[in-house]
């Protein structure tokens, strides 16, 4: 079995006084897709805050190779490997594409691989290829979610982690994404965890899924087992 590369151990975070999250542990293992889902609202997003450290634990644990990093401050976790592809992309957008990939590659470690990582992003997006003169603003919205997470993959993550890279795309784009992941995932051995609401792409391509309501992991396992799961139907759309 694979190591965990990626720990959270009976997470409990939230805003202000509203706790949002419930003693959520999960695993991600090492050169696997792992996706986290639920319905809007569920604290998907407020996982990966607090996994990255833009929100506080208020109790539990995050490990990254074994190591405790809850404590760690958020550019402390990034220059470990730990890489965020933030829900709405949120590029540059009067610079141009590559400029915001040069952007991503902001860590030492990162540095060292840069032109290397130009090589792995121009293969997976050649459309961002041909447009590395262009502002990320003038992008459609599926070359700017591809540029997102183009960016995020110039940090050389050992985790990258997306937060619904299929909201707002079209079902031909979204489909595009999902052949990146598996490609990131089969081609370059990447590690993934992947939150999203669109359950049947998620699990398409996952190896594991966690499945979150009101701030709480109510159901997890392999994609087949959870899609033949009636619980999945309650958890996820509440009926």
């Amino acid at each position: 079995m694979t190591r965990a590369v990626l720990e959270a151990r009976n997470l409990e975070s939230g805003y202000g006084e509203t706790q949002i999250l419930f003693g959520v542990s999960l695993k991600v293992e090492k050169g696997t897709i792992t996706t986290l889902l639920g319905s809007n609202g569920a604290g998907k997003t407020t996982t990966l805050w607090t996994i990255m450290g833009v929100l506080p634990a208020w109790k539990g644990k995050v490990l990254f190779n074994g190591f405790d990093i809850t404590k760690l401050p958020t550019h402390r976790r990034v220059e470990l490997g730990l890489i965020l592809v933030p829900e709405g992309r949120r590029l540059w957008p009067n610079l141009t594409v590559y400029e915001n990939l040069i952007l991503g590659a902001t860590t030492p470690r990162a540095r060292a691989k840069i032109e290397e990582n130009l090589e792995v992003v121009y293969n997976l997006f050649p459309r961002l290829k041909e447009r590395l003169t262009q502002k990320a603003g003038t992008l459609s919205g599926g070359e700017q979610q591809m540029l997102a997470i183009a960016r995020g993959l110039m940090g050389e993550p050992e985790v990258l982690m997306l937060d619904e890279p299929s909201l707002g795309l079209a079902p031909k784009l979204v489909q595009e994404i999902a052949e990146i992941l598996r490609r990131l995932r089969d081609e370059e051995g990447k590690t993934i965890l992947l939150v999203e609401q669109n359950i049947h792409i998620s699990l398409s391509i996952a190896d594991y899924g966690y499945i979150l309501e009101n701030g709480r992991i109510v159901l997890e396992g392999e994609p087949q087992k959870l899609q033949e799961d009636p619980r999945l139907k309650q958890a996820y759309l509440g009926i």
